[in-house]
């Protein structure tokens, strides 16, 4: 019964485009749970305060706050285009996956079809598409799909990191997949090594205070005057430890369905300057279904001031004391100060 249902799901996946399915047994996840526990006690997870409040729920899917009856755990793993070369926008660069279309509302369709099909069968079952407190990474490990790298990522031997992992969480019972365990990095140090802003403690250790991503999309505060310049021209995450990896490099994704993570136009169209004037429906406008939304309005100008200082560019001088003299947000006009000081320097120098 449980191969055969198996079965099913696995062909449900590729129907729907998922590039790998896999099967982990529903149980606490007690090596990660010391490394959350390490994680959040040196404070690495900056100010992610979900994390240490949903501790337990994250490394036990059987939590009363997951799914008690839980059984099987069910990973899949969608990819998303990949260049050889990052796209460079008008408004600076953009996380890879950050390009398209949500990838939140695109894959929760796709999870709530295999959601469905488990709950026409009797069985309970909890989708997540990075919206629940779910270790996707340790599980799809476990499920045999990727391994860890030094970077943190989950790396998928023959297609690399460049894929979204969505989980659903059943109480049907299902044979498990093999793990993929072991250093298949080696002695390669190239992610830690490439890191604009030395964010790595060491190997598979992350300090998210100091990460690109983390900066310029969660961080709700001015950035740290110390890490402005490597953030480079990075207006929305970051792909540099990515970019420089081999398994990124060795192979191609075949060619798939990316229709909906294709470049929008908007992330081509707008420019810097224009995203310090707009107001709060102009920006829930510009970016409907674009996960730059994730940043808030003004987040993303406070990335733009960044951004146009670390160019270095003279230009930008009148367009960052307007906004230094104008906005609004006390962290917008702090970046834009800064920035100004930087390129006033720059032209001394």
């Amino acid at each position: 019964m449980g191969a055969l249902l198996k079965a099913e799901i696995e062909s449900m996946a590729n129907e729907l485009g998922f590039l790998r399915f896999g099967v982990a047994k529903a149980e606490r996840l007690d090596e990660e749970a010391n490394y959350l526990e390490q994680y959040l006690r040196e404070g690495r997870e900056a100010s992610m305060s979900w994390f240490s409040e949903t501790d337990e729920v994250r490394i036990d899917p059987r939590h009363e706050g997951m799914l008690p009856s839980a059984q099987s755990v069910l990973v899949f793993a969608y990819p998303y285009p990949r260049l050889r070369e990052p796209l460079h926008y008008g408004p600076g660069r953009i996380a890879r996956y950050a390009e398209g279309r949500d990838y939140h509302n695109v894959l929760k369709k796709k999870l709530l079809r295999i959601e469905r099909f488990l709950h026409e069968r009797g069985f309970e079952a909890r989708h997540s598409v990075d919206s629940r407190p779910v270790f996707e990474r340790a599980w799809a490990r476990r499920a045999g799909i990727g391994f860890i790298g030094k970077n943190c990522c989950l790396i998928v031997p023959g297609y690399g990191s460049h894929l979204f992992l969505a989980t659903v969480i059943t109480s049907a019972e299902l044979p498990p997949d093999a793990p993929l365990d072991g250093n298949f990095c080696g002695s390669c140090t190239a992610c830690l090594d490439a890191c604009p802003t030395d964010a790595f403690v060491s190997e598979f250790r992350l300090d998210s205070n100091r990460c690109i991503s983390f900066l310029t999309i969660e961080e709700r505060g001015s950035i740290p005057v110390e890490l402005e310049t490597g953030i480079g021209e990075w207006l929305f995450g970051c792909d540099r430890c990515q970019d420089v990896c081999p398994f990124n490099r060795s192979k191609r994704i075949p060619d798939h369905d990316q229709g909906p993570f294709d470049p929008l136009p908007v992330h081509r169209e707008l420019d810097l300057e224009t995203i310090f004037d707009l107001d709060d429906e102009r920006f829930r406008e510009t970016f409907a279904g674009s996960p730059l939304k994730r940043a808030r309005r003004d987040g993303l100008a406070r990335n733009a001031a960044i951004v146009l200082g670390n160019r270095a560019a003279k230009r930008a001088l009148p367009v960052l004391r307007r906004v230094h003299e104008t906005h609004e947000a006390p962290m917008v006009r702090e970046a834009a100060s800064r920035s100004i000081k930087r390129l006033e320097e720059s032209e001394e120098a």
